[in-house]
């Protein structure tokens, strides 16, 4: 009976480890939600801050559920441009605004945190989409910003 006993529990640990190896690692530990006191010290681009939150180090954060224009590899002048204007919507934001929530979901191949940032309650992806600043994006093919901005008319 023990012998039996022993052997299904080595078989559930040896599966609980399998299952744990396969699965992708998530971010890094951190709080997520108003009462971690985190606040973003640096706005790199319109998709990309640095947050700092209290009693953690300073991370790199690419903001999930939208994406920019480029502003440092833009490749064409209206890329720059809307880029530009984006990233100072963003800094205005962030401004104007407390971090009211953050939600890690894992890291990209950049090691930059993978995360949906609220300020004042409102999820920052929503608010740069609809002021036209950003275009929904889930990962994969990135967006070919001087293609779209050149089919809408703005380029």
């Amino acid at each position: 009976m023990k012998r039996n006993t022993l052997a299904k529990l080595t078989f559930l640990t040896a599966i609980i480890a399998l299952v744990f190896a396969y699965y992708p690692k998530p971010g890094p530990a951190g709080p997520s939600d108003a009462s971690a006191n985190c606040r973003i010290t640096h706005v790199v681009d319109g998709d990309t801050v640095d947050l700092k939150c209290e009693g953690t180090q300073t991370e790199r954060i690419r903001l999930m559920g939208y994406d920019t224009p480029e502003t440092y590899y833009a490749e064409c002048p209206s890329e720059k441009r809307l880029g530009d204007e984006a990233t100072e919507r963003l800094r205005g934001l962030v401004a104007s605004q407390p971090v009211t929530r953050v939600t890690r979901n894992g890291t990209d191949r950049y090691a930059r945190t993978l995360a949906t940032i609220w300020l004042g309650g409102i999820d920052l992806a929503e608010t740069m989409v609809s002021e036209g600043l950003a275009l929904r994006y889930t990962g994969g093919t990135r967006i070919n910003w001087c293609a779209h901005l050149a089919d809408s008319g703005s380029n």
